[in-house]
């Protein structure tokens, strides 16, 4: 078997189709196995991939009871045999060559684990608003994947397929992470010598959180569980993870001095304008950038407080 791909879902009903059908156009001409962990979907994703695979005998469906990717994705594993692992995930777009590609590139032993770029998409213009604003250095800093089409090696990439003897000798994802498990294991990888890169080949198209709601919950979650990563895995800290904390903290502050002087309200205006500035210039629509002046604080701040939560969760685990 030449290549194994785990795909850990939950509640993907929305997007599961066109992400199925663009896999299976993508393993054509491998020898392959698809192993889809369903973590107790309750949208009809179970039932809908129970159907479907029953035309393809190198399909499995197989439930996760604990629900998160971490579970899914190393309980999937031990029942792997594929000389090469790739982890997708049910509302992605995957080209057609996306396997053959990562094969030939880690063939030729310049990488042990490959990805590409993340194109963000949305189904709505509030989506397609969002996803521009996720691709761009203002909106989520030096997140390589979402904001460079450019070949680099890197700390971490969406959707990576590894070379298998990766994965034994670092070991699988941190069941304590239910967010974050990807970067903790791309960065476990990278702090022991093995070797990521990103390449435009692999470009995939990456459905993103449809409102403010989702948005922010996703970023708070992303933000929570960084500190612990770090503290697992040093390797990974970066400046630009430390700014929206920082900056959380610093607005905070700035609230509380507006009190004493109308000066203080200056790093706000400031803030508003920046957000003002680059709404107008990534946007095509007077509506999205309108409603870009709120995505760009929703990242911002919903990352930087989750960070500053997880943060005093971990002096607390250290007090106690």
């Amino acid at each position: 078997m030449l290549l194994s791909i785990i795909i850990p879902v939950r509640n993907e009903i929305n997007y599961i189709e066109k992400s199925f059908i663009s896999i299976i156009k993508a393993v054509r001409k491998i020898s392959y196995e698809i192993i889809f962990v369903d973590g107790k979907s309750r949208d009809g994703t179970y039932e809908w991939l129970e159907r479907k695979i029953d035309d393809y005998s190198n399909c499995t469906l197989i439930t996760n009871e604990k629900k998160y990717v971490n579970f899914g994705f190393n309980l999937a594993y031990p029942k792997t045999i594929g000389q090469y692992v790739a982890r997708l995930d049910g509302h992605t777009i995957y080209p057609e060559k996306y396997f053959r590609n990562a094969i030939e590139i880690l063939n030729n032993d310049i990488a042990d684990i490959v990805g590409g770029p993340a194109i963000h998409i949305g189904k709505t213009w509030k989506g397609d608003t969002i996803a521009k604003c996720m691709m761009h250095p203002f909106g989520v800093g030096g997140s390589n994947f979402r904001t460079s089409h450019t070949r680099m090696f890197v700390d971490t990439v969406p959707f990576p397929i590894y070379k298998r003897y990766v994965l034994d000798d670092v070991g699988l994802y941190d069941e304590k992470l239910i967010r974050n498990q990807d970067d903790e294991l791309n960065y476990r990888c990278r702090s022991k010598g093995y070797k990521i890169l990103m390449h435009p080949k692999l470009k995939t198209k990456y459905f993103v959180r449809e409102n403010l709601r989702g948005l922010c919950s996703q970023y708070f979650n992303y933000g929570i569980f960084k500190p612990i990563v770090f503290k697992k895995v040093p390797y990974g800290k970066r400046w630009y993870h430390y700014v929206p904390p920082i900056f959380c903290i610093l607005i905070s502050i700035t609230f509380l001095l507006v009190k004493l002087h109308w000066i203080f309200i200056l790093p706000i205006i400031l803030y508003i304008f920046f957000c003002l500035i680059f709404s107008i210039y990534i946007q095509q629509t007077i509506m999205s950038k309108f409603f870009s002046i709120f995505v760009f604080p929703s990242l911002h701040f919903s990352y930087g407080f989750g960070y500053l939560f997880g943060f005093v969760r971990l002096l607390k685990e250290k007090v106690w």
